[in-house]
């Protein structure tokens, strides 16, 4: 999984993947649930390791959408 999210995503000087649109959090999320990860711990993973927009935040967590694909 670290190799398909290396390739995909790109990550700022602090070593987080960005994930500034609804778009790249979409696709990182359902390659976390595709490896084994339920919903709660994809979005523990995406909280640690990941740069998100406030736009991501609000429009993705806050409204919780994340829990529609789950």
């Amino acid at each position: 999984m670290k190799k398909i999210l290396n390739r995909q995503f790109v990550k700022n000087n602090e070593n987080f993947f960005i994930l500034h649109d609804k778009f790249s959090f979409w696709d990182f999320f359902k390659i976390l649930r595709r490896n084994n990860y339920d919903s709660e711990q994809a979005l523990n993973f995406i909280f640690l390791k990941c740069s998100l927009s406030a736009v991501v935040f609000q429009e993705c967590i806050i409204n919780n959408k994340y829990k529609k694909l789950g």
